[in-house]
């Protein structure tokens, strides 16, 4: 075990821990991606980029999460690429993509776009979306639905009003909402002792040590004294998510659908069943599934089935015409 995920690796049960990459993940790692930049604002932004059987195959957009980056989807985007071509982006901020002055959801949209569109895709590319990403996938599907043939998002939950929360932002003394402290990050040593201190947000335990271990060696960047993370830790001091995001989801003109984690967390608010219910309701024609026996973190938990879900929902939407 390289990364100790903050003690969340001792709550698994005895035995369940798998620290031996499997020979899918081997294989998987070796169907090497070309990785490609495009320039935006005074920066550039880097995406992975996998060639699926033609030209004309379908294409998969694939988003990560807040504080991670394209490596998380090292693993899952060769078991697509038989059947689609995939990018696997580094948002603004985040992974190899080079950091701004400034951090919207709007910019982090147009970021997305941007990447689509260098990656020259012959028609339009279904997105998917985990956790801050399928925030940030559900925005660039609103502003730029035209470019788009679908949208998945994976474990980010469309809030109703009265349980509403700014997920980078606190209350102060006089109860106005104001952009969280930051801090620089912490500089190591040497990359083991900063490999050892990689922990996933939110904590939660995970069995698939190996992917762990390997999301955190890529998480990690060399600065004058040792080694950090990739992540501005300056980006979310002046991000608020508005109050919109409901009217946003039951209004999109794409087709949808929304994975969660069977085993996710809930809320002091509100429960995680009770928020399915609400956009259920919102758009009760779209499917909206659990992947079983996956925590928040679906893609690390459950590799495999996160994979074939969207091959499946891929197949699904192939046969409604959204890629035509």
């Amino acid at each position: 075990m390289k990364a100790q995920n903050g003690g969340q690796q001792e709550l698994l049960p005895a035995g369940e821990r798998i620290d031996e990459a499997p020979q899918w993940f081997v294989d998987a790692l070796t169907n090497k991606p070309q990785d490609k930049t495009v320039g935006y604002e005074q920066t550039e932004l880097h995406y992975r980029q996998w060639a699926g059987p033609d030209a004309d195959a379908p294409n998969v957009v694939l988003v990560h999460g807040g504080g991670a980056h394209a490596h998380w989807y090292d693993f899952i985007a060769p078991l697509l690429s038989p059947y689609y071509n995939a990018i696997s982006v580094d948002l603004p901020g985040m992974g190899d993509s080079g950091w701004l002055k400034n951090y919207k959801r709007e910019i982090m949209a147009e970021a997305v776009i941007t990447m689509v569109r260098d990656a020259g895709f012959k028609s339009k590319p279904a997105i998917i979306g985990h956790s801050m990403g399928g925030m940030v996938s559900l925005m660039t599907s609103h502003i730029y639905h035209q470019e788009l043939a679908a949208l998945m998002m994976c474990d980010y939950y469309v809030r109703p009003p009265h349980a509403h929360e700014e997920w980078y932002m606190e209350e102060d003394e006089n109860g106005v909402m104001r952009p969280r402290e930051t801090r620089p990050t912490r500089i190591y040593e040497d990359f083991d002792t900063a490999l050892a201190r990689f922990r996933l947000q939110p904590e939660q335990p995970c069995a698939n040590q190996f992917i762990v271990d390997f999301i955190g060696e890529h998480s990690l960047r060399a600065v004058e004294g040792g080694w950090t993370w990739k992540f501005d830790p300056h980006m979310y001091r002046d991000f608020p998510l508005g109050r919109d995001w409901p009217e946003i989801y039951r209004d999109l003109p794409l087709p949808t659908a929304a994975m969660f984690g069977e085993l996710s967390h809930d809320w002091e608010n509100i429960t995680r069943n009770e928020i399915i219910t609400y956009m259920k309701s919102l758009r009760p024609n779209m499917p909206h599934f659990d992947l079983l026996g996956a925590r928040h973190h679906v893609l690390l938990d459950q590799p495999l089935g996160f994979a074939s879900s969207i091959k499946q929902q891929m197949q699904n939407w192939q046969a409604q015409g959204a890629f035509a």
